[in-house]
């Protein structure tokens, strides 16, 4: 009998969830290249923390808001157990990581100034005060919000990648794609292990629920 959302529970929510975002981590140690790894990790990463959808802008304040909640509550469970979220952004890759917040390309005003849009005037202006107050969350060890900025920046190199606007295996971008990969390959797997030791926490429903008895 084909089911609702609504009908499923959450427990299988979380099971669909976990089992695909596992499956493309696995995925991501079967290629070789930096667009096809960070590719499968952010696929990954999406199934992980996506959800129902909350608004036509895929990066609109509904879609924000939502993001911005699954990071707290990722932070949250682990803050309780092995901090391994911040152990990555501090001592793991804090060089990379600074080098990608330095980084104009993975800044989303620019890219808005670059089109013309009104948004992106004075981008670094608003670069060098994004990163300011980043480096005083540093130095304070506010996780969430370090977490937050880089999820962000990673975020527009997501949107340059899956929309096209990158070569394959040649070109420019090739820096940031490989500060991106890396970091990726350390958060994926600890927020999903994150998520596993939590199943009892409600990590919201799949978009795209099993459907029927049988696969098509």
């Amino acid at each position: 009998m084909t089911r609702t959302g609504e009908q499923i529970p959450q427990n299988e929510h979380n099971e669909h969830r976990m089992r695909r975002a596992r499956s493309w981590l696995a995925q991501s140690g079967n290629v070789e290249s930096d667009e096809e790894k960070f590719i499968c990790l952010w696929i990954a990463f999406n199934a992980a923390y996506g959800g129902e959808p909350s608004g036509a802008d895929g990066d609109g304040p509904n879609e924000i808001g939502r993001i911005n909640t699954f990071l707290k509550k990722v932070i949250y469970h682990d803050r309780q157990n092995e901090n391994r979220i911040r152990a990555i952004l501090w001592e793991t890759f804090s060089e990379q990581i600074q080098d990608l917040l330095c980084n104009r390309y993975a800044f989303k005003a620019f890219w808005q100034y670059v089109r013309g849009e009104p948004q992106g005037a004075g981008w670094d202006t608003q670069l060098e005060r994004k990163n300011d107050g980043f480096w005083i969350d540093l130095e304070k060890e506010n996780v969430f919000d370090v977490f937050r900025e880089v999820f962000w920046r990673l975020y527009q190199l997501r949107n340059q990648v899956f929309h096209g606007g990158m070569t394959f295996q040649e070109g420019w971008g090739r820096t940031q794609l490989a500060q991106g990969r890396l970091i990726m390959e350390d958060i994926v797997p600890a927020v999903l292990d994150i998520m596993d030791e939590n199943p009892g926490s409600d990590w919201g429903k799949v978009a795209y629920p099993r459907i029927g008895e049988n696969p098509d």
